[in-house]
């Protein structure tokens, strides 16, 4: 960093970034951010979890007004409880994504109004679809479960905030996105772990949402730093000047960034703050 250099917003996303494996924040982190926070810096959550799903401990978190949530398709604002800014899928794009065939193998989930709705099956065994230890739990934590999830996706078509595929098979994952991306043009398709398929508008990914976040608090991406790990951080990481990823992120997102620090185990995200803020 230039030595005359202000940052006034630090962005981070939560799994695998900011929250340890069995997604707890600890005291260093809250340590540091309470430090930034007292130089009027804002410390923005920027998640592809929805916001029912962002745990309480990290919406008192110092410093936290504002929420990037369901991958930048909502952004909430805490003091008010209430979304500010949305950007939902088309209602054609959901009623597209209904007529795709999906074999058993893949699980649905949809998120409405900033809260997730997936097949009772998925959360009965969720391994099965490949989630791993502390998935399962947060899986059985977050989710409200739907005997019938493509009806509920339709009849709120006009509420969705994003549609997830859970699949633990490589092969039938890639099938599915190439198809989606064919037939799908007007979405942007990522994803936070690898057996998940993450679809949302085209106008919603981490990085636009947090440029509309810092266009309305009047900064500029020069005041703005931002952490990350994983596929669906890497526009926020390209979005601001000091994009940082952690250790244990995906090559590609390492490669995207401005800096790699330690990984979600070594409190990376504060010990980058610390280092680069002289904290």
């Amino acid at each position: 960093m230039r030595q005359n250099q202000v940052v006034r917003v630090i962005a981070s996303d939560l799994d695998g970034t900011l929250l340890t494996p069995d997604k707890q924040v600890t005291s260093f982190t809250r340590e540091i951010l309470a430090k930034a926070v007292s130089r009027g810096i804002r410390f923005v959550p920027c998640t592809g979890r929805p916001f029912d799903a962002v745990p309480q401990a990290v919406r008192e978190l110092p410093g936290v007004e504002y929420v990037i949530a369901s991958n930048g398709a909502a952004v909430y604002s805490v003091s008010l409880g209430r979304r500010i800014y949305e950007r939902l899928l088309n209602e054609e794009t959901v009623e597209k994504i209904l007529q795709l065939p999906l074999p058993q193998e893949i699980a649905t989930e949809v998120l409405v109004k900033g809260i997730p709705y997936t097949e009772e099956r998925y959360i009965e065994d969720p391994a099965q679809f490949g989630a791993t230890e502390y998935g399962i739990q947060y899986i059985k934590e977050t989710r409200r479960g739907l005997a019938d999830v493509r009806s509920f996706l339709r009849e709120h078509r006009a509420q969705t905030d994003g549609v997830n595929f859970i699949c633990a098979d490589p092969a039938l994952r890639e099938q599915l996105a190439r198809r989606l991306c064919e037939q799908c043009p007007e979405i942007t398709l990522t994803s936070s772990v690898p057996h998940l398929i993450e679809v949302s508008h085209r106008q919603s990914d981490k990085g636009q949402t947090l440029l509309w976040l810092l266009r309305a608090l009047k900064l500029s991406t020069e005041e703005a730093m931002a952490f990350g790990d994983a596929e669906n951080d890497i526009p926020m990481l390209r979005a601001v000047r000091y994009g940082i990823a952690m250790e244990n992120a995906a090559e590609h997102c390492k490669a995207a960034a401005f800096a790699v620090t330690g990984s979600n185990i070594e409190d990376g995200v504060a010990r980058k703050i610390q280092e680069m803020l002289g904290l």
